[in-house]
């Protein structure tokens, strides 16, 4: 008799330990598939970060295109520009040119006619154009001298306005890489803390487990 509850004590003993071994077996596999779930989630977090920073780079590239674009856009404004000035010049040549040969044709005219008044038209029209000359010219020289001082002015603008930008992006993108670089140090030490935490538990439960397994069996 005592025999048979002796057995049935032991049988119910070893009962209970293949249960809890179940158990902790079926917790284990519990936490290992989190423990995937989670690694599974850091590759897509890891792989989203990888393509903000492609995306990033490709808007740089893009405004450093343009920035480009719009050197190329205004030197060629100012070459119209010279070229423009060039051509009023030329066409105010010509037409200085057509004046004085009417001048010298009414000249011929009226030689015989008024020869004392011609000779002092002669003179006054000399000095006239000689006038008429020098202004041009310094018109000219003037102008010239203006759209050069416009066009180091419009230059010196251009370059400052690159830097500038350039160093925008340039803060931007270090911004930006600073503060992803924070995200992922932030994320991996939670990752840490949290795989800290799973391991601690577990072995608390294993400790817990063999205590109880100890007392069964005493």
């Amino acid at each position: 008799m005592q025999a048979k509850i002796d057995r049935n004590m032991l049988q119910m003993e070893k009962d209970m330990i293949h249960d809890f071994y179940h158990n902790t077996r079926a917790e284990i596999k519990e936490l290992e598939a989190r423990i995937k779930n989670f690694d599974t989630d850091m590759q897509s977090m890891e792989e989203a970060h990888r393509t903000q920073i492609k995306v990033f780079k490709q808007k740089v590239q893009h405004l450093e295109y343009e920035h480009k674009n719009n050197c190329k856009t205004e030197q060629i404004k100012a070459q119209k520009v010279m070229k423009e000035e060039r051509i009023y010049h030329t066409d105010n040549d010509k037409n200085m040119l057509k004046d004085k040969k009417q001048y010298k044709d009414d000249y011929q005219r009226e030689d015989h006619q008024h020869q004392s008044e011609i000779e002092t038209t002669i003179n006054k029209l000399d000095q006239d154009y000689k006038d008429l000359e020098q202004s041009l010219d310094f018109q000219r020289k003037d102008l010239i001298a203006k759209y050069d001082e416009k066009l180091k002015v419009l230059r010196a603008e251009l370059e400052l306005r690159r830097k500038v930008e350039v160093h925008e992006i340039e803060e931007r993108k270090n911004q930006h890489i600073n503060e992803l670089c924070i995200n992922h140090e932030e994320a991996f030490r939670e990752m840490k803390d949290y795989y800290n935490d799973i391991t601690r538990e577990n072995l608390e439960l294993i400790r817990m487990y063999k205590e109880k397994c100890i007392d069964i069996k005493n």
